[in-house]
């Protein structure tokens, strides 16, 4: 049997993954595909952090009436500086029955996943979950509120 630490990697090049998903407008019944990232690395795509903070990160809008839509999609946060991994779910998803049981079956699905991966792992349910336990709290939602208003007023963009 091989010894664990063998077979474990050293921080791994988990690159930012993106996909498409469908949505559809309520009041329009319009449908269209929306761009959404399955996994964020921060270190090559460190705007996902800040959008994740701002809470601008996954919404589209409807291309016919224009209302904005919130996109929400599972994905994965990954920070290879802290050798963190944490898979985001729909906020709705725990207070939908789910509870500790849901989270602790999805927390096993992960860990097995990742098992030969060196990186910590964790299941939060919600942007404000992530940003209170790994990103800062309050703290730096603030600090992101004040960068994004500098470079606006500079004229970049998100």
């Amino acid at each position: 049997m091989a010894d664990h630490h063998e077979r474990t990697m050293t921080a791994p090049d988990l690159p930012t993954e993106f996909s498409e998903i469908e949505m559809r407008c309520p009041p329009c019944n319009t449908t269209w595909s929306a761009p959404v990232a399955r996994r964020v690395n921060v270190r090559t795509h460190p705007d996902a952090r800040l959008g994740i903070l701002l809470k601008t990160m996954h919404w589209t809008r409807c291309p016919l009436c224009k209302q904005p839509r919130q996109i929400e999609t599972i994905f994965e946060y990954y920070d290879p500086d802290q050798r963190l991994l944490v898979q985001v779910r729909p906020e709705w998803e725990y207070h939908a029955g789910g509870g500790e049981e849901w989270y602790w079956a999805r927390y096993e699905d992960l860990v097995l996943k990742y098992q030969d991966v060196d990186v910590r792992v964790d299941v939060v349910f919600g942007f404000d979950q992530l940003i209170e336990k790994y990103l800062g709290g309050q703290a730096a939602v603030q600090e992101a509120r004040e960068r994004w208003e500098a470079r606006r007023r500079r004229g970049e963009g998100l």
